[in-house]
């Protein structure tokens, strides 16, 4: 597991993803990479803050789904024509981008730097304006060029002459025609002629049905106007194929533009789909530092929806905290909230917390977790984890977030919370911010003894044996194995013998 899948981050990506509206962007938030970088950070938030006050003012934006853009490219590279309606996407998306300029400046207020933003898109009027006058719904205008309209104009005269040529005919043979209607055969409009007439009239067969029964026939006089179409048709696909051939190259010499600006929409894409992500959760902005303070004020696990218990928690500068209590109390919990928080707004996303809370931007993450633990290696469970550990300590930098749950616990007590302690004292030397839990008796009372460790237990109800998930700060946690054991039902002569050999002690 990456640290995305550890926190679950991966998850809420997922849902802001579907927020928005091509597969690019959606692929691209989706690989989102945590910032380290303070004014990155903020920059990114301030943008999604933006995002969403805009959505909450119900501001409409419209948007192009840019995957349609990024076919093309295939066209092109091959040397290929864009055909009109082809031509009419890319008009189509500088119309879009144009609009969205529009709009943002109108609310620029609500939302000053992603009006800056789309501001610096590469100015295209010059093609624009020469696309939306040649292509109109997908088609070449009749009005593209003068030629074209008068060669449009020719077009319908002499398709009208053709027609009433036929239907001139039809009213006079009427006895001959299978059916008055007109049918078009190979490009030419033919009538449709009782096979034994066939040969009674100046003029050419062009087809005939299946059964043979009836053919499809071309009157002489109407073959006549009929060639004369076929030459204005030849003259508009001539025209025409022009039009195409200058627009493809026109949009070939803007291309490299056409990609920036559509860089910036996909953009500006991903960052709407954090405002949304923001409104729907009721996120708000953090405030930001880089001294690893941490303040989080009824902090919302996002996974955990109306059941969430609200997290306060606040941790100095490079102060750790070590949670203590009852098992499935929720303090793997705790630990993922502070680590997916952390790594959110670091991906540009607001947290669903209240007003004063505060994270710190972090150079480095580190996760000691249990369902981070390798099987696929055939190591022990702690194996597992000492091999994460030395990656840790002999990679760990200044400015890092450690995440430790339950460490040492897969080897003897002693042994094991005497080299965990030995570890922890190191990743503090290093000014690391460490978030931990343990049941060991001897790490209690290291933290506890410890001037920059908090120390914190997780609620349990005695009386319902259920835990009530609220973090205590400044306590220490029993594990309550034997009291837990009791209550579900162990035997009274295994409970006194357990009772003794701790009294023991």
């Amino acid at each position: 597991m990456n640290l995305q899948q550890i926190t679950q981050l991966d998850q809420i990506l997922a849902t802001v993803a579907s927020y928005t509206h091509s597969k690019r962007a959606a692929t691209e938030l989706q690989a989102s990479v945590n910032q380290t970088d303070l004014t990155v950070v903020k920059r990114q938030l301030i943008l999604t803050a933006e995002a969403h006050r805009l959505l909450a003012n119900d501001v409409m934006l419209t948007f192009f789904d840019l995957d349609q853009l990024t076919a093309l490219q295939t066209k092109m590279n091959q040397g290929l024509l864009l055909n009109a309606q082809q031509l009419g996407l890319v008009s189509d998306f500088l119309t879009n981008l144009q609009r969205l300029k529009t709009v943002l400046h109108l609310h620029q207020g609500l939302a000053p730097e992603l009006d800056v933003m789309l501001g610096s898109a590469t100015r295209l009027s010059g093609l624009q304006g020469r696309l939306a006058h040649v292509i109109i719904r997908g088609q070449v205008a009749d009005e593209a060029t003068p030629q074209l309209a008068d060669i449009r104009r020719q077009i319908k005269k002499q398709r009208q002459q053709v027609q009433s040529t036929l239907t001139q005919f039809v009213q006079k043979h009427s006895q001959a025609v299978q059916s008055p209607r007109l049918i078009t055969r190979n490009d030419r409009v033919c009538v449709q002629l009782k096979a034994s007439y066939k040969n009674r009239f100046s003029g050419q067969v062009v087809d005939q049905s299946g059964t043979g029964s009836t053919v499809f026939f071309e009157p002489q006089a109407a073959a006549k106007k009929g060639a004369v179409l076929s030459n204005l048709l030849n003259d508009e696909s001539d025209e025409v194929y022009q039009l195409l051939a200058t627009l493809t190259g026109d949009v070939l010499d803007h291309w490299d533009d056409l990609v920036k600006n559509q860089a910036l929409l996909s953009n500006f894409d991903q960052i709407m789909a954090r405002g949304r992500y923001g409104l729907e959760t009721a996120s708000r902005m953090p405030e930001l530092n880089a001294d690893q303070h941490i303040k989080i004020v009824a902090g919302r696990h996002p996974l955990l929806g109306e059941n969430a218990v609200p997290l306060d928690i606040e941790l100095t500068a490079h102060q750790g905290l070590m949670i203590t209590g009852a098992n499935s109390g929720g303090k793997t919990v705790v630990l993922k909230t502070i680590a997916l928080f952390a790594l959110m707004v670091q991906v540009g996303l607001e947290l669903p917390a209240a007003v004063g809370t505060q994270m710190a931007v972090f150079s480095q993450f580190w996760v000691d977790i249990g369902d981070n633990q390798s099987i696929t290696a055939q190591l022990s469970t702690f194996a597992a984890e000492m091999t994460t550990l030395v990656d840790m300590t002999n990679h760990i930098q200044p400015n890092a977030l450690v995440l430790l749950d339950e460490i040492g616990s897969g080897t003897d007590p002693e042994e094991g919370s005497a080299l965990s302690i030995s570890i922890i004292e190191y990743l503090r030397q290093q000014q690391a911010t460490i978030i931990a839990t343990t049941h060991f008796s001897a790490i209690k009372e290291y933290a506890v003894d410890c001037p920059t460790f908090m120390t914190a237990t997780m609620a349990f109800d005695p009386q319902t044996l259920r835990p009530t998930y609220r973090l205590l700060l400044h306590q220490v946690g029993a594990s309550e194995a034997v009291w837990l054991a009791e209550r579900l039902g162990l035997a009274p002569a295994i409970l006194d013998a357990t009772r003794q050999r701790l009294a023991a002690k």
